[in-house]
């Protein structure tokens, strides 16, 4: 029992078998309430409440909730009655691991009863056995079932240990709690689309999470979500109104009515990521195995219209939330509920997680789970490969790989267009940008835009525009020849100085830290220093050098034009080390206006 009821994966489970057992029992209303009410202590007290309308359980059934192995699904001769989803006697265990849970009945046959058990988990660890009352009035511990109804069934867990901490407690928010609720029970389940039953039974759920006036309050509007959360006042309080089954958006393949779409919802995305289109819903049969496979393709916007917690590119996720990969791609569902992701059987396919533009859905009754409903892995091999082997039958067929190659390729021509846009606002804003620039004016009137600064650092590429506009407008400006440049890998330029090959790094703004060798410098052109007189800089070897500045040095070049003309000139001089000798910087923006004469426009 122990083992029991602590081997479920994740307490939220505790909702998808009281869903499933009130499902089981006929219920048309089953209510879902979380609530906290403040205790003598100041602390809170958390309760949960499943009510249902169902037919209820009879007093001498009483131990079939409270004992293990023991379901009033299954009959004398060890037969699961017709249509019952659980029949192990599990999963109400789970309701277990709490401080108290207590129970309700209400039968046709006008049996009213309740009983309780206090902290299974303590009672089993101290004593090694399990107790729980005798039947007493439900009015005594204030769980009476609606006067109208003929019959139904109420389980109330008080503090459930998992939820205790309040890291886990998130978990019990309204919007944590219903993606949870329409996807893993039988809320969400997908038989909506194939079984008539589950369609004649009408049946309706009203839920109520933890903050449910927080996310009534945001999801309000077609602009936000789709479908729209319904909420009603109800004799229990106020609830969202939820009707069973899986939500299939409607399809939208062709592009009037993606465009359509996003107007209506006032989109201004590309209207690519509205497509949605269920290609596949088919029951197949393979020897005496028969299963449903279900497949709808989706966009990617499409699924954020009604998963609320999947998260976005490039924005942090929602507590709780989920990716594309871990909720989008193949399962393995039994009784319309998904239970594992199955991706890999996908033949030739991308592997687990890849498969985001897809739900798809393997639905077999014949799949045996294991005790937590986790995993179908308790089924036999030979059913698992048949099946596996008639789902990549479906997924190599002409009509599955047109239809995923139709959405990439709308989704080819929406990057497409994404990207023409993207050139078409960045051609504006550079043009003006471009106008708006500073420019550098050379005596002649030609000009060359000044390098633009980005984190208060002059663009390195930009400098290098300006750098070889002066090149090729005065080759002897320098006491330099350029050999070769590299400006994507090690020290940039190979130079000749007086017959001697010399290295020269290009910099936009020169740094207090040098990502070169001082030692193998012969000099540096930036186009400003982010180093001020005296101030020391260190290269990649941490030899250190002083900034020199002096004003009014005579400047040397090979053309006479500039020959001696005054200028500032900028040395690196090496601190307390013989590794290098002083090295020039070429600062441009000064030394083109002092020695070529150039003006910049402001």
């Amino acid at each position: 029992m122990y083992q029991v009821i602590t081997d479920f994966g994740d307490a939220l489970e505790i909702f998808r078998e009281a869903i499933q057992n009130s499902y089981d029992e006929g219920a048309t209303e089953i209510y879902i309430n979380v609530d906290e009410k403040k205790g003598l202590r100041d602390d809170k007290i958390l309760t949960i409440d499943i009510i249902d309308n169902g037919a209820g359980l009879a007093k001498e059934n009483v131990a079939k909730f409270f004992d293990v192995a023991n379901s009033s699904k299954v009959d004398d001769g060890y037969i699961v009655k017709p249509n019952k989803h659980g029949y192990k006697g599990h999963g109400a265990k789970v309701f277990f691991n709490a401080k108290l849970v207590q129970i309700s009945s209400k039968t046709k046959d006008g049996e009213c009863w309740a009983a309780e058990m206090v902290d299974a988990v303590g009672q089993i660890s101290e004593k090694g056995e399990l107790y729980y009352s005798d039947t007493i009035n439900p009015s005594d511990i204030g769980m009476e079932l609606p006067v109208e109804w003929e019959s139904g069934f109420m389980v109330r867990i008080i503090s459930p240990y998992y939820f205790l901490s309040y890291h886990n407690r998130y978990k019990l928010n309204h919007i944590n709690l219903r993606d949870y609720c329409k996807w893993f029970t039988l809320m969400g389940t997908i038989e909506i689309l194939y079984n008539d039953s589950i369609k004649d039974q009408n049946t309706v759920f009203y839920l109520n999470g933890l903050l449910r006036n927080d996310f009534e309050n945001k999801y309000n509007d077609i602009k936000l979500c789709d479908p729209v959360p319904q909420f009603t006042n109800t004799r229990f309080g106020r609830f969202e109104k939820i009707l069973i089954g899986h939500h299939f958006p409607e399809d939208r393949y062709i592009d009037t009515k993606m465009k359509q779409y996003a107007k209506m919802i006032g989109s201004n995305k590309a209207y690519h990521h509205y497509y949605s289109r269920l290609i596949v819903n088919e029951g197949i049969t393979t020897g005496s195995l028969a299963f449903r496979l279900i497949i709808c393709i989706e966009g990617y916007e499409t699924k954020r219209r009604y998963d609320l917690l999947l998260s976005r590119q490039g924005r942090a996720n929602i507590e709780g939330g989920h990716t594309d990969g871990s909720r989008y791609g193949l399962w393995a569902c039994k009784g319309g509920v998904p239970v594992q992701k199955i991706d890999d059987w996908i033949e030739g396919g991308r592997g687990v997680g890849t498969y985001t533009y897809m739900q798809a859905f393997v639905d077999c009754d014949e799949f045996q789970l294991t005790a937590n409903r986790g995993f179908i892995t308790n089924t036999d091999r030979e059913k698992l490969d048949m099946i596996k082997t008639e789902v990549n039958k479906v997924f190599s067929s002409k009509k599955v790989k047109d239809a995923i190659q139709e959405r990439q390729e709308w989704e080819e021509l929406n990057k497409m267009e994404t990207s023409l846009e993207a050139e078409k606002d960045n051609l504006k804003k550079r043009y003006n940008a471009g106008i708006n620039r500073n420019k550098i004016i050379f005596p002649d009137g030609d000009t060359v835009l000044e390098p633009s600064k980005n984190r208060k650092r002059y663009s390195e590429s930009e400098t290098f525009v300006v750098f070889l506009t002066v090149m090729q407008k005065y080759p002897d400006l320098f006491k330099f020849k350029l050999l070769d440049y590299n400006t994507t890998k090690g020290i940039d330029f190979v130079v000749d100085y007086l017959g001697t090959p010399k290295y020269i790094e290009l910099k936009g703004s020169l740094l207090k830290s040098v990502n070169h060798p001082f030692r193998l410098m012969h000099k540096f052109i930036c186009y400003d220093i982010d180093v001020s007189n005296n101030e020391i800089a260190e290269d990649m070897e941490q030899l250190k050098a002083r900034l020199n500045i002096m004003k009014n040095v005579n400047y040397e070049s090979n053309d006479d034009r500039f020959n001696r003309r005054k200028y500032t000139a900028y040395v690196l001089e090496p601190e307390q080390t013989t590794a290098f000798s002083s090295i020039e910087i070429i600062q441009l923006k000064s030394f083109l206006k002092e020695v070529v004469g150039v003006t910049i426009s402001e």
